[in-house]
């Protein structure tokens, strides 16, 4: 049995969470690779799959549009193929890095988040971010668009709706587009 750590909302940078792995011992713990809480996490999810695709025993995969904003980026979770991940490539690398490593959805949308990093408080918990890694998520930043504002759903069940129409069109993307799923 192995415990699977995410890369978690926000708060645990890929190259933070393959150091804790390395140091329990990949015997015992791999990683649960989201490609969302990278792009929480100042990570484009193509650099969070090559730290952590080796060590990948689960993943909870979704789109995200980043953009620039004058503080710094914003980001919104999207349905898989709404957003800017590059996810044909993406998937072609994951089949190198990790063939066995189930692919699990978790599509969950909603309003933006700022991420305020040109403020100087904003550095607190990222004060160990690699250059370079950040320079590529930027870069990432500066190739999106803000996409229109979400808006909440009225009520529950019109939010329930909302999420399922979502969950619907991503699997419909990552089956026809990307030609995930098995294979009769």
């Amino acid at each position: 049995m192995k415990i699977a750590v995410e890369n978690h909302a926000g708060d645990m940078h890929s190259t933070e969470l393959i150091g804790l792995i390395e140091a329990a011992g990949r015997d015992y713990v791999g990683a649960t690779m989201d490609t969302g809480n990278a792009v929480w996490a100042l990570e484009n999810p193509a650099d969070t799959l090559e730290t952590l695709g080796p060590v990948a025993l689960s993943t909870g995969i979704r789109d995200s549009a980043v953009w620039e904003t004058p503080d710094g980026a914003a980001f919104e979770w999207k349905a898989m193929g709404a957003g800017q991940v590059d996810w044909k490539a993406f998937f072609k690398r994951y089949a190198e890095l990790c063939p066995k490593t189930p692919v699990q959805l978790e599509i969950i949308t909603g309003p933006a988040r700022n991420l305020d990093y040109f403020k100087p408080e904003y550095w607190g918990p990222w004060l160990a971010m690699p250059a370079p890694r950040y320079a590529r998520y930027v870069a990432f930043a500066q190739e999106g668009k803000a996409p229109t504002p979400y808006r909440t759903p009225k009520g529950l069940k019109a939010e329930q709706a909302w999420q399922k129409q979502q969950l619907e069109k991503s699997l419909r993307y990552c089956k026809d587009v990307l030609g995930l799923g098995l294979k009769k």
